[in-house]
C-alpha cells in the first residue's frame, strides 16, 4: 500500500498494528473458553495442563474453583428449572372454564351491537337519500 497516490498509508497500518494487539488476548480467551467447556462436559476438574505448562496452583485454590463451579452449575440448573415453569405457566389455558364462557358471551354481545349499528347507520343513511331523491324528482 505505500504506492498509494493519495498518499494516505497511515490508515492501514493503524488497523494492522490493531489487529496484532488485539490478537493475542482473543487468542487467550477463547483457548480458556474452550478449556472451560472441555473440562465442563467431561467433568474432569483435575491437573490443568495449559500449552505444555503445569499452572501454578495450590491444592486450595483448585478446591475453591471446584466449588464455585459446582455452586454455578447447582444455579444454573435452578433457574432453568424456574424458567421452564414459568413457560408452562404463560402456555397453560386460563384457570376457569366458567370465565372461558363469560367472555365468549361477552364477545359476540359487542360484535352483535357492532353489527347493528353499521345496520343503523346504512338505514339512515338511505333515508337521507330517499328523501332527496323525492325532491329531485318531483
Amino acid at each position: 500500500m505505500k504506492n498509494n497516490p493519495w498518499g494516505q498509508d497511515e490508515g492501514m497500518e493503524k488497523v494492522e498494528k490493531g489487529v496484532q494487539a488485539v490478537a493475542k488476548p482473543v487468542k487467550q480467551g477463547v483457548v480458556d473458553m474452550f478449556k472451560d467447556a472441555l473440562q465442563s462436559l467431561t467433568g474432569n476438574y483435575g491437573e490443568q495442563v495449559e500449552q505444555g505448562q503445569a499452572p501454578v496452583q495450590t491444592q486450595q485454590v483448585k478446591q475453591d474453583e471446584a466449588k464455585k463451579l459446582q455452586e454455578t452449575r447447582a444455579t444454573l440448573v435452578q433457574i432453568n428449572r424456574e424458567i421452564r415453569e414459568i413457560g408452562k405457566k404463560r402456555e397453560s389455558p386460563p384457570a376457569a372454564p366458567a370465565a372461558q364462557v363469560e367472555r365468549a358471551k361477552e364477545k359476540k354481545m359487542v360484535e352483535k351491537q357492532k353489527k347493528e349499528s353499521v345496520l343503523a347507520k346504512l338505514i339512515k343513511s338511505r333515508q337521507g337519500s330517499k328523501e332527496a331523491m323525492q325532491r329531485a324528482s318531483g
